[in-house]
């Protein structure tokens, strides 16, 4: 059964010295090879960038199941890494929802334990012969790199993904140095660069700076803004070194440009020509699902009266937010907001002016949290606000200034009402006053209602779980 005449490479990530030794040694029985193993899932990456791995055999961590960060995800970020390495998947509560997306997504096989030991060696035999059949072959590792890429896009809903792996795909198609994406005004002018650079550090600031100042170049803006072939090779001039330019569009109207640094002139541009076009195919068909997704999602989850999230949505965040804080020993908060007096503005001006209020309510509260945070109608003249990451300083400050902006604030002054009110604020931040998803609403919800019954048109901090007195109002 052994796997002679080549020496293989094999990463093992694996936490138990013991499975690992076992692991190790039923895999060179099959092959000859070299097996490097490590025991935490962060740390594969480094070693896969550099060590060109035929086979990586990947068992995520008890108590991690394989839809967690290091797993999935493990598994997508190698893909992108070196699509031709053979991955194979162990986990021990394996279903056939997870089989098929980690197999969908590049896997060669996906094992549940426990593993017999005969099923072990020949799902890294048929790694290994993978590998072995079309590693070397340029031609054909080009269609696996054109193949892995378009798998991981069609499963993304994420626009920060797509560019992720479409620059991943570049960069090993034209072995190029650098790569950023900008998003192409409708002026057809560069817009901002919306795409983390595939590199960090002086190298990459320096590589970054450099190709800014290409596309900020009158004759690359030009041609980034040119829609009328898919891609263009642009020789180096004394201004700027060699550049290459990809056009796509993916979800919404919005058109982008990659823009790789310094990149090879492949063998054949016939047959580049060809893969890139099936690339930008898988884009634009993802990029029409999440159009559809997006419409769904915000059927079921945004609220019609405000434009904001709902409160199904504001569960799911909470779930999420709970599971990133937990794991990258994080916090973030929890802001409760109460229109004071509000039933007063029903009462006296009917409903219709009332939801018209909200509205421009939640307009202010978007206006008001970063990017990175969401606002929830809760219910009535209640809102929520999820800010991640977020300690309570910063969370204070934004409370303050929600509270200070809103009691200056004329709303509906184009119907010539000129209405004014206040709010009361309850902020609570996880963990530090709650370790769970009701426990951090009911946290600030507690702190709201503080406000209200003191002086209304305020800011309470929660109160700590050790029942310690919740901090003074701030205003």
């Amino acid at each position: 059964m052994t796997l002679a005449n080549i020496l293989y490479r094999v990463l093992l990530v694996e936490e138990d010295p013991k499975q690992s030794e076992l692991y190790a040694d039923l895999i060179r029985e099959v092959a000859n090879c070299t097996v490097d193993v490590i025991s935490r899932t962060d740390d594969s990456l480094d070693w896969i960038a550099r060590s060109n791995y035929h086979l990586v055999v990947l068992d995520p961590p008890l108590g991690s199941p394989l839809t967690a960060p290091n797993g999935l995800a493990l598994l997508e970020q190698i893909k992108r890494i070196s699509p031709v390495t053979s991955v194979i998947v162990i986990s021990e509560r394996a279903t056939v929802e997870q089989a098929v997306t980690a197999i969908r997504m590049g896997a060669e096989d996906y094992l549940k334990k426990p593993v017999k030991l005969e099923t072990f060696q020949l799902a890294i035999k048929r790694g290994l012969d993978r590998k072995e059949v079309f590693g070397e072959n340029s031609g054909i590792s080009s269609l696996i790199n054109l193949l892995n890429s378009c798998q991981l896009i069609s499963a993304s809903l994420e626009l920060s993904k797509i560019f992720s792996i479409v620059q991943s795909y570049f960069a090993r198609e034209l072995d190029c140095a650098y790569s950023a994406i900008y998003a192409i005004a409708e002026d057809q002018s560069v817009a901002t660069r919306v795409a983390t650079p595939l590199k960090t550090g002086e190298q990459g600031r320096a590589m970054e700076e450099v190709l800014d100042i290409a596309v900020q170049g009158n004759r690359i803006m030009d041609a980034v803004s040119d829609h009328s072939s898919v891609y263009q090779f642009i020789e180096k001039n004394q201004l700027s070194p060699r550049l290459f330019i990809f056009r796509f569009q993916c979800a919404g109207p919005r058109k982008y440009a990659l823009v790789c640094l310094s990149p090879e002139t492949p063998p054949s541009l016939e047959a580049f020509e060809g893969r890139i076009g099936m690339l930008r195919t898988q884009i634009e068909l993802t990029g029409k699902n999440i159009d559809q997704y997006m419409g769904v999602h915000r059927l079921v989850y945004v609220d019609d009266a405000t434009g904001l999230y709902n409160t199904r949505y504001l569960n799911y965040i909470l779930e999420r937010e709970i599971t990133q804080a937990e794991g990258q020993k994080r916090s973030f908060a929890v802001l409760f907001i109460d229109a004071d007096h509000f039933k007063k503005i029903n009462d006296g001006h009917g409903h219709l002016v009332g939801t018209k209020i909200l509205f421009e309510l939640g307009a202010v509260l978007r206006r008001l949290v970063r990017d990175s945070d969401i606002v929830f109608r809760y219910g009535g003249d209640e809102f929520v606000a999820v800010l991640s990451p977020c300690d309570l300083i910063t969370a204070k400050t934004v409370a303050e200034r929600i509270r200070a902006t809103v009691e200056k604030q004329i709303f509906l002054e184009e119907d010539k009402l000129n209405l004014r009110f206040t709010v009361s604020i309850g902020v609570a931040l996880f963990p530090d006053h709650a370790s769970s998803k009701q426990a951090i609403i009911d946290a600030a919800d507690h702190a709201m209602y503080s406000s209200k019954r003191a002086t209304r048109n305020a800011v309470t901090i929660a109160e700590a779980p050790t029942g310690a007195p919740a901090e003074k109002k701030m205003h």
